[in-house]
């Protein structure tokens, strides 16, 4: 498998990318929505960046370990927010499939949202929806800062050996010098 680990550094980049397209079309989204998990750190950046406190969450659960899925996405805590009529701005780390961001999206319309903006770090080129803002693509398996250790937890769980999880850890970029999990992740 081909991965791609980014870094804190990469990942504040990325929002600060995100933050000026967004600035730069001039969409005025009332409120974020951040897709709990992996949209969360992203969605409280981009609040600050965008400095716009009005920042909620969701939950939609999906992926079950490293490329594998559950049959459909389900929201497994809706937002609490009343999004009537109101310009959102929702939020995740990648659009994988895309089917997560599609149900959580689905969601906001049945509560009546008003317009939805889709911003996510990243893209990969077979999702079925495309957001309006994202700043890279790729086809490889993202590892974000926030997700490192449970990365290499299903990586060493899904090994038929330790050698198989060692040479996996090593491609996702975990393994230190040593061959041990670094430490500062």
């Amino acid at each position: 498998m081909k991965y791609l680990r980014l870094s804190w550094e990469d990942v504040e980049r990325q929002c600060a990318e995100l933050a000026k397209m967004i600035k730069s079309s001039n969409v005025g989204a009332e409120m974020i929505i951040g897709i709990s998990r992996g949209g969360l750190v992203p969605a409280r950046l981009l609040s600050d960046m965008l400095g716009n406190d009005e920042l909620h969450t969701m939950r939609v659960r999906f992926y079950t370990g490293i490329g594998k899925v559950a049959e459909k996405p389900v929201i497994l805590h809706p937002t609490q927010v009343d999004v009537s009529g109101r310009s959102v701005l929702l939020v995740d780390d990648i659009a994988d499939s895309g089917r997560s961001l599609s149900t959580a999206k689905s969601h906001l319309e049945k509560r009546g949202a008003g317009e939805i903006f889709v911003a996510t770090l990243i893209k990969k080129p077979g999702s079925i929806l495309t957001p309006d803002f994202y700043v890279e693509e790729t086809d490889a398996w993202v590892i974000f800062p926030w997700e490192v250790r449970e990365t290499a937890r299903l990586i060493m769980s899904g090994a038929e050996s330790r050698e198989e999880a060692a040479r996996e850890l090593e491609l996702a970029g975990i393994l230190d010098a040593a061959g041990e999990i670094e430490e500062d992740c």
